[in-house]
C-alpha cells in the first residue's frame, strides 16, 4: 500500500525554557480565568485577576523569545494520510511531539471556560455597587425582624388576580433594632399580607451594624454576588457550554493538532495571541474598576473560540 510522504519542515526547536514558559503561560492564564469563575475579586476593580493575566502576557512574550533563540531543527510529520501511517498518538516522537495529554485537556478545557469568564465580566457588578454590597455584608446584611410602631396611612387593599391572594400596601413607621440602638424608620407603600397594626412583626433587610442614618432598609434585599456565589446559575451554563464543547475539542486536539501548535510560528501563533489580547483590551475598563465595557465585553467572548479556530486553520 502506498503511504502519503511526509512534508519536511524547518521549525523552531524546543528546549528547557519553551517549556517552562509555555506551561507559565497556560497555567497563568487557567488562574485568571478560575478566579473571575471563583468570584476572588468580588468586585472592580480586579487585582488578582489582572495579575494573572499580565503574568501570563509575560510568559507568553518569554516564550516567543526563548523559542526564537532555540536552534532551529529539521522536524517530520504526517500532515496527511490514513490513521495507520501516523504514530500512536501518545507516543514519543520528536521529542514528544504527538504526546502531551495534560496539554490537550488544559486547551480543551479552556476555551470554553475562558468564553464563559469572558461573559460572566460582562455582567460585573460596578465597583459602587460592590463597596456597598461588601459595607453591608460586613455589617451584617440579612432578613431581620422590625416591629410597626404606626401606621402612618390608611391600608389599601389589593389583588393583581382574581385568584392571586390579597395584600395590603400601608405607610408604615417601624422600629429597627440596630447595634447601636433601636431607629424608627418610615417606609411608604409597604406590602404585607395582611393589613398591618401597632405592635406587628415583620421581617425586612437590612444590617444591624451598620452606624449610617440613611443605611437601607428594604422588603427585598437580596443582592447580586459573584462567581460562584450564584452557584445554580455556573452550573447549568457549565453544563450547557463546557461539557459537550470540551469534550468535542479534546478529541480533536488530541488526534489532529496539539502536536503542531506546540512549537513556535509566527504565522501560526502571533495572530492568535493578537485575538486574544484585543479580547482582554475590551474586557480592561470592567477589570480596572472604569465603566463597564457594556457590548464590547460581550463580544470579548468570541475571542477564545476565534483564537483557537485560528489556530486551527492555519497550523
Amino acid at each position: 500500500m502506498k503511504r502519503s510522504v511526509a512534508r519536511r519542515k524547518y521549525r523552531y526547536g524546543r528546549s528547557v525554557w519553551t517549556t517552562f514558559t509555555g506551561w507559565g503561560m497556560v497555567l497563568s492564564a487557567a488562574g485568571a480565568i478560575g478566579c473571575v469563575l471563583w468570584g476572588v475579586g468580588p468586585y472592580p476593580p480586579l487585582h488578582a485577576e489582572t495579575a494573572m493575566v499580565a503574568l501570563s502576557l509575560l510568559f507568553a512574550a518569554a516564550w516567543i523569545i526563548s523559542s526564537l533563540r532555540a536552534s532551529r531543527r529539521k522536524s517530520y510529520w504526517l500532515r496527511r494520510g490514513p490513521a495507520s501511517a501516523r504514530p500512536f498518538r501518545h507516543s514519543s516522537v520528536d521529542d514528544g511531539e504527538y504526546g502531551s495529554r495534560t496539554l490537550v485537556w488544559f486547551v480543551a478545557l479552556l476555551v470554553p471556560l475562558a468564553t464563559l469568564a469572558c461573559f460572566a465580566m460582562g455582567l460585573m457588578v460596578s465597583p459602587e455597587y460592590g463597596r456597598e454590597t461588601a459595607r453591608l455584608d460586613a455589617a451584617g446584611w440579612g432578613e431581620h425582624p422590625a416591629t410597626v410602631v404606626r401606621l402612618a396611612g390608611d391600608p389599601v387593599r389589593g389583588q393583581d388576580d382574581p385568584d392571586g391572594p390579597v395584600y395590603y400596601e400601608t405607610d408604615l413607621v417601624l422600629r429597627v433594632p440596630y447595634d447601636d440602638g433601636p431607629r424608627e424608620v418610615t417606609k411608604r407603600a409597604m406590602t404585607t399580607r395582611h393589613a398591618p397594626k401597632a405592635g406587628t412583626t415583620i421581617q425586612l433587610y437590612y444590617a444591624p451594624g451598620d452606624p449610617r442614618p440613611d443605611s437601607p432598609v428594604l422588603t427585598d434585599g437580596r443582592r447580586q454576588r459573584p462567581g460562584l456565589a450564584n452557584l445554580n446559575f455556573h452550573l447549568i451554563l457549565g453544563l450547557v457550554l463546557i461539557v459537550p464543547p470540551a469534550a468535542i475539542l479534546k478529541g480533536a486536539l488530541e488526534w489532529d493538532m496539539t502536536s503542531r501548535v506546540r512549537r513556535f510560528s509566527p504565522v501560526v501563533h502571533l495572530p492568535a495571541l493578537g485575538i486574544l489580547v484585543l479580547g482582554l483590551l475590551l474586557l480592561l475598563p470592567t477589570a480596572l474598576g472604569g465603566e463597564s465595557a457594556g457590548p464590547a465585553s460581550f463580544l470579548s467572548c468570541v475571542t477564545p473560540g476565534a483564537a483557537l479556530a485560528w489556530v486551527w486553520r492555519t497550523a
